[in-house]
């Protein structure tokens, strides 16, 4: 059980970041360099601050290969930006960019991960109908996301967006 604030949770990640490059345990690192991100926003940290260690920690993610994790911040620096009002554009950018990579190396699970992270930001946003259209236009991808949080996660997404769109009708 949480026993402690949120705010608790910064240097303890960020100490299983380093300790995990120095291990060797990319994976790990990354994980807490990421949910430190995550973190940082849910406690109310400054929107700039949060940029530019979110830019920071993407480059770091990219040097080390860490594309799952990385397609995480990626959401989240999009967000911020978004909130930000400055260059929101550019994670769309991003994200059509690794869409096109998924379909031309035929990669199933990036594309349903990018599809299920652009419908987060459009739910997030109350963008409901560029959330329907985009629901109708990608399909049925849950049977390509791995893991039961992020199938289940788009599910709500899904459904969510398809209640929303049956009030507008």
């Amino acid at each position: 059980h949480w026993t402690s604030p949120l705010q608790d949770t910064i240097a303890p990640l960020l100490k299983g970041y380093q300790i995990g490059l120095e291990i060797g345990d990319n994976d790990s690192a990354c994980y807490c360099l990421s949910t430190r991100s995550y973190h940082l926003h849910f406690i109310g940290r400054n929107l700039d601050s949060i940029q530019k260690e979110l830019e920071a920690t993407i480059r770091v993610m990219t040097q080390l290969k860490q594309d799952d994790v990385r397609l995480k911040s990626i959401t989240l620096l999009t967000t911020v930006k978004k909130l930000r009002g400055i260059d929101a554009e550019a994670g769309d950018k991003i994200l059509d960019s690794m869409l096109a990579t998924a379909a031309s190396n035929r990669d199933s699970f990036l594309s349903a991960t990018v599809n299920s992270m652009k419908l987060e930001v459009f739910v997030f946003y109350q963008e409901w109908k560029e959330a329907v259209d985009f629901v109708r236009k990608a399909g049925n991808i849950r049977q390509f996301l791995s893991g039961s949080f992020v199938s289940v996660r788009y599910t709500f997404l899904e459904a969510l967006t398809n209640l929303k769109a049956a009030q507008s009708a």
